[in-house]
């Protein structure tokens, strides 16, 4: 029999004493104690995470105790307390994140019930109900290796070692076999039967399939124990990852101490700086083989292509099975001072003994002769290329030099974590003026109240329509929808003007440029596509990630598209050459929104880590972050003149902040539902708010009070927009429909 997993979270299971019944876990959204799931009667919870909650339960035909873990990721779905449903929150893509990650847990399931393996995870059936699913396990006492660790000491001797390790080998070498991954072994999910039998529990490729549409990917590792590849953009995972994860488990027994977080190591080795880590064969002692400690240093390289390739491969070489070098040249590597060398075509490795290094006077002339001639045949290699950037090399310097920078500490009463105060007004980049000349934006005009009466209701697209924008001019509008499509609709009669049918994955944001002349749509293939809205054509691919991306902005000048997502990072790219510029890193969860100053001098960014953050585009950095947001941030957007950024989050609030102080300037009560888009009026006299409640807000800016409210739309308004001369707002919606609402006291150009 085997024991349940927990649900992957960092809450430690029930202990269980000598009578076998376990201690009762307290859990907020728990099932309450008696309550009847299909043939079972709930008793306790065994334990929780960020995932769901394990139960131990009472088979009513049987009387056997079995565990039950029932799928509920917080982070997105709640339980009604009355009728026990769970339901997703009524936050962006919540529902379709949890659908997916639903599906998966049950294919997880289905999976593991075809196992009969002494070292995995026994399941027996799984329950679908209550707007979720529910895993059985059979369940016995028992204890984890984390619970033994703190009981022994926290080091474990060899045999014991061992005695656990070779078997979840043999267990984890059956789950890759069906071409499945575990992905978040560690101390806590392999359990010790009463009989000391180890056993695999807990699996977390569930909550890694679920990553790859949402916002829960911080959840979904275990840092310490997750290798390079689970962060985002960072490789392919395979059965190596769990390798890792096994290296790091074995280095946690011999050493005591949770090997550093492997992003980190991965960070030092590009700056060309000493591995963090250092290595079992250093650390551990004199008690271990240092064949085994080897091994654990060889599964815990930082490069998936140098560590042992499968479950069996590290068992072989944990059971002295692992060859040496085999003859032939040596590779060498220094990893913390101790020097390894892995032999052509063997993916082991083995101790080298380097002769040490005469470090004459001569040998440095030498040295120092080869690296000049390297930078003269460099220099004369590249200089065609520089030549070619020098023009915006210069005009980056006169970029810089015009922008000032108030190194000077904000208010304590800011709200700001840190922050180097943004450029000055006077000292602002302008924009510079539309080279093309074909699609001028319009002049803004003055109006008594913002555009609130209904003029036309855009209908065609099959499903949400996730993001609107309006060409310069304001006599089109472009919309993306999760129907796979953008639609261009003429302004003036609400007409179809054409349907973009090219994206063929669900389109979660759209944009057009200074121009006109192309728009850009973000979706969940990870890439931004572009096209020409005159005919429908693809314009060009901008490679991302490979992570879905959910938000995106063309700069004011209109050469430049930045974009963001479920990666964390925030990518630029040059639009004429379809070349990356930058990625920005920084952001700790899922980007909901980016937008960039009118000056094009800096970019802000936010999303579910509940920071607004303030990225230098020049310099490629951070320049400062705004934090006071209690629920993850959903909109964004700057204020034409770009003295302030206004932000909006699931939980209602919107918050305004000063470019100039960067500091917090004061904060609304808007709708009783989640914000999901924000943009101001041309005049910056109001703000216009989508809101979860299925309507379009205006806030008064200089009262601070909701002016007026657009009720048309029947579902959520994902996305709003306003012409640029303040006359037309255009808002999106899960109904399916575009709404155009126009000024009541509009006047002709």
């Amino acid at each position: 029999m085997a024991r349940a997993p927990s649900s992957g979270g960092d809450k430690p299971h029930g202990r269980v004493p000598a009578s076998g019944c376990a201690v009762s876990v307290f859990h907020a959204s728990a099932l309450p104690r008696g309550y009847l799931l299909s043939d079972y009667t709930i008793e306790s919870v065994l334990g929780h995470g960020g995932f769901g909650i394990t139960y131990l339960a009472q088979d009513t035909s049987l009387g056997a105790h079995v565990a039950i873990k029932e799928y509920l990721p917080h982070d997105i779905a709640v339980r009604n307390d009355k009728t026990a449903v769970i339901m997703p929150k009524p936050s962006r893509d919540a529902m379709r994140d949890y659908q997916w990650g639903l599906n998966n847990f049950v294919k997880e399931a289905r999976a593991l019930a075809k196992f009969k393996h002494p070292h995995i995870v026994r399941v027996l059936r799984f329950i679908e109900t209550n707007g979720t699913a529910y895993t059985v396990m059979e369940y016995e006492k028992g204890r984890t290796l984390a619970q033994l660790l703190k009981r022994q000491g926290s080091k474990l001797d060899e045999p014991t070692l061992l005695k656990i390790i070779i078997p979840i080998l043999n267990g984890l070498h059956a789950v890759h076999k069906i071409d499945m991954l575990h992905l978040d072994i560690k101390p806590e999910n392999i359990y010790l039967a009463e009989d000391n039998r180890p056993l695999l529990i807990d699996f977390g490729s569930a909550r890694q399939r679920i990553s790859e549409t949402g916002r829960v990917e911080r959840i979904a590792l275990t840092p310490g124990y997750a290798p390079m590849e689970q962060y985002p953009d960072k490789g392919q995972q395979g059965p190596w990852t769990d390798i890792y994860a096994i290296g790091a488990t074995m280095y946690r027994c011999l050493t005591g101490k949770r090997p550093g977080d492997a992003l980190e190591r991965y960070r030092a080795v590009l700056q060309y700086a000493t591995d963090p880590l250092k290595p079992a064969a250093v650390v551990a002692g004199k008690q271990y083989q240092q064949a085994l400690l080897e091994c654990v240093d060889w599964a815990l390289q930082i490069y998936p292509k140098d560590r042992p390739q499968s479950a069996r491969e590290m068992q072989d070489g944990l059971m002295g099975k692992r060859r040496g070098n085999q003859g032939g040249a040596t590779t060498t590597v220094v990893v913390s001072g101790a020097t390894t060398a892995r032999a052509p075509g063997i993916k082991s490795w083995v101790p080298v003994n380097p002769r040490p290094v005469e470090r004459t006077s001569l040998k440095r002339w030498v040295w120092f002769g080869l690296v000049l001639a390297g930078m003269v045949a460099a220099a004369v290699f590249y200089w065609p290329q520089i030549q070619a950037r020098l023009p915006d090399l210069l005009h980056l310097l006169r970029v810089n030099k015009s922008v000032a920078v108030d190194t000077k500490a904000p208010d304590d009463r800011s709200g700001v974590a840190s922050a180097p105060s943004p450029q000055n007004a006077e000292s602002r980049v302008s924009a510079p003026d539309n080279a093309h000349g074909s699609m001028r934006p319009k002049k803004p005009h003055s109006f008594d109240s913002p555009p609130r009466t209904l003029m036309h209701t855009l209908s065609g697209h099959q499903d949400w329509v996730q993001s609107v924008a309006f060409s310069p001019d304001g006599t089109w509008v472009a919309s993306g929808s999760t129907d796979k499509t953008i639609r261009v609709w003429d302004s003036a009669t609400g007409s179809l003007r054409r349907t973009v049918s090219g994206p063929g994955f669900t389109v979660n944001a759209v944009a057009v440029s200074r121009d006109g002349k192309r728009i850009a749509s973000a979706g969940v293939d990870g890439t931004i596509r572009l096209w020409d809205p005159r005919t429908g054509a693809a314009r060009g691919v901008l490679q991302g990630d490979g992570y879905a991306f959910f938000c995106l902005a063309f700069s004011p000048d209109g050469d430049s598209v930045a974009a963001a997502g479920k990666g964390r990072t925030v990518y630029i790219w040059d639009v004429g050459s379809g070349k990356r510029r930058q990625a920005l890193d920084g952001h700790s969860d899922v980007i909901y929104a980016v937008a960039f100053s009118p000056d094009r001098a800096t970019l802000a960014s936010a999303g579910a880590d509940r920071t607004v953050r303030i990225w230098n585009i020049h310099e490629g950095k951070e320049a400062y972050r705004l934090v006071g947001h209690k629920d993850e941030i959903l909109a964004l957007t700057y204020a034409p003149d770009g003295r302030q950024i206004a932000s909006g989050d699931a939980g209602s609030a919107i918050r305004l902040w000063s470019t100039d102080s960067g500091g917090y300037l004061r904060a609304y009560r808007g709708p009783q539902h989640a914000v999901l888009s924000l943009a101001y009026t041309p005049d910056g006299r109001w703000l216009a708010i989508g809101s979860a409640d299925n309507t379009v807000q205006w806030l008064d800016l200089s009262t601070g009070r909701i002016l007026h409210t657009l009720t048309a739309h029947r579902d959520y308004v994902q996305s709003v927009a306003i012409s640029s001369d303040g006359a037309m707002l255009a808002s999106a919606s899960r109904d399916g429909s575009v709404k155009l609402w126009i000024a009541a006291d509009r006047s002709s150009d």
